[in-house]
């Protein structure tokens, strides 16, 4: 597993440079990459989620290890923002709630699902969906509070009955009603769900040529909490994961994955929409992005040489 995700994670760097050359070359600018971004978000992702499980055959074992996977996102979010609360101290003059909110929430749609995907297939984004749903709970309540003081119902709402979620929804009738797509439509799923991870990584690419890299590289304060989000908080959940032998060692896998991928890009889309240090966000995104090629093998590694894998 270490392998494929060291591959997968050298394939993503090589596709966030297609992104940077391209913002760097001027032929997409701020506004092309936040389209670009939204176009996999609001259509590829959806499609790509209703296609895992169109494809995945129904299973007693597959609805068991989907309730498991609901189960283990949920203490895991739970355990990181308590592992990072005792990491990053409120001080006066430091951005603890960035901070916070970077080595708390990931990338796991972005980053996540290609990942799970090169990992198991298609039941790893089926799995990956379940994470993702707690995602959304945790990151529009407990982040936004975080972040803002206020606890955003209407935002939590919205994005309960974005295309994503709409897309989990589709995709859980077709599983647990077990109907098939009809063959032309189920190969233009398969079309659309091909693009998702090179034009994720492109997007993320993209963003994080925006970023300013050589304040990043020269700041001792993000690196801090890089290592918090990419080592501390997967090697916590790691250790708690390690007993928990009667999950399928996929499950601990792929939510250990999904938690150990970069920060979330939503921390710097909430900063420059609530008045946030929405450049210190973005350093931290970009920092994180780059050296996750690096800890995300390292992490898959470690576990699965723990569990005997």
């Amino acid at each position: 597993m270490a392998w494929i995700i060291l591959k997968q994670a050298v394939l993503m760097l090589l596709l966030n440079l297609v992104g940077v050359i391209a913002y760097r070359a001027k032929i997409v600018d701020k506004n092309g990459g936040r389209q670009f971004s939204n176009f996999v978000l609001e259509i590829v992702t959806p499609v790509l989620v209703v296609n895992a499980y169109a494809e995945v055959e129904y299973e007693s074992r597959l609805v068991v290890n989907l309730l498991w996977t609901f189960l283990l996102a949920a203490v895991s979010y739970i355990i990181a923002i308590g592992a990072v609360y005792l990491a990053i101290r409120k001080k006066p003059g430091r951005e603890t709630e960035i901070e916070r909110f970077s080595a708390i929430y990931s990338n796991c749609g972005f980053m996540g699902i290609p990942l799970a995907s090169a990992l198991l297939g298609t039941e790893g984004v089926f799995y990956a969906t379940a994470f993702l749903t707690v995602f959304f709970c945790f990151a529009w309540t407990h982040g936004i509070m975080l972040l803002t003081g206020q606890h955003d119902r209407k935002a939590l709402v919205k994005k309960l009955c974005s295309p994503t979620m709409i897309g989990i929804a589709i995709g859980l009738l077709l599983f647990f009603f077990r109907v098939q797509l009809p063959e032309l439509l189920a190969t233009t799923f398969d079309y659309v769900a091909g693009l998702n991870t090179p034009m994720a990584m492109i997007a993320s690419g993209i963003s994080v040529a925006q970023a300013n890299l050589f304040q990043a590289v020269w700041n001792p304060r993000v690196y801090y909490v890089c290592g918090v989000k990419l080592l501390l908080v997967p090697l916590v959940l790691g250790l708690l994961f390690l007993p928990l032998s009667f999950i399928p060692v996929e499950i601990r896998t792929v939510v250990l994955v999904l938690t150990a991928a970069p920060s979330a890009a939503m921390c710097t889309l909430q900063c420059q929409k609530h008045g946030k240090n929405d450049l210190y966000a973005s350093h931290i995104f970009a920092m994180t992005t780059i050296l996750s090629m690096g800890t995300m093998p390292l992490m898959v590694k470690l576990f699965t040489w723990a569990v005997g894998v």
